[in-house]
């Protein structure tokens, strides 16, 4: 199945797909890890004092707790985000954006052309870091808006040239505007 007839079960018969979006799966998997190493760092301490300082039995059963947890979180983490990278794909078509997304099942949001109001482009600090010109585009509606970007239900995350598919995006959605004000 094509990337195109995936879309078919949510698509009008005259509605067609102009372009197609993945997020960029090295993006994804390197912010997985940053969470990742962040919550080792945070449970180093407990697993060093518990060595260091073994007289007391429940802290060696704490650290080990500690390790199976993070071994446990981090393999979770990376088969959910591998989960979500095969599953996500985003279109625009010549009436609406779409989302494709899930873990498992699969889930398609929409949002037309007209009730898009607000178009918001985000270079986070883990996209600089990468070097790999990634980002995600927000899309704020009357139904959605946005409140200081924290809204992720109609984004494209971890999109490639994010700047450029924001200034094609925002040029389509405003010409679907204006032919349909007149």
């Amino acid at each position: 199945m094509g990337e195109i007839d995936i879309f078919k079960p949510v698509m009008d018969n005259d509605e067609e797909i102009l372009r197609i979006y993945r997020p960029d799966r090295v993006r994804a998997y390197f912010g997985t890890i940053m969470v990742c190493l962040l919550m080792c760092i945070c449970f180093i301490p407990i697993i060093i004092a518990a060595f260091v300082a073994p007289e007391l039995e429940s802290d060696i059963g704490m650290a080990i707790g500690c390790i199976v947890f993070l071994v446990v979180f981090i393999v979770l983490s990376i088969l959910m985000i591998a989960l979500w990278c095969n599953k996500t794909i985003y279109a625009v078509t010549n009436k609406r954006i779409l989302i494709r997304t899930g873990y498992i099942g699969v889930d398609y949001k929409s949002l037309n052309y007209d009730t898009v109001g607000a178009l918001t482009v985000n270079v986070n600090w883990v996209d600089k870091l990468i070097h790999r010109n990634t980002g995600t585009l927000s899309f704020g509606s009357m139904a959605s808006p946005m409140i200081n970007n924290a809204n992720y239900r109609f984004s494209f995350l971890y999109i490639k040239a994010p700047y450029e598919v924001y200034k094609d995006l925002k040029n389509l959605i405003d010409s679907k505007k204006d032919t349909e004000t007149k």
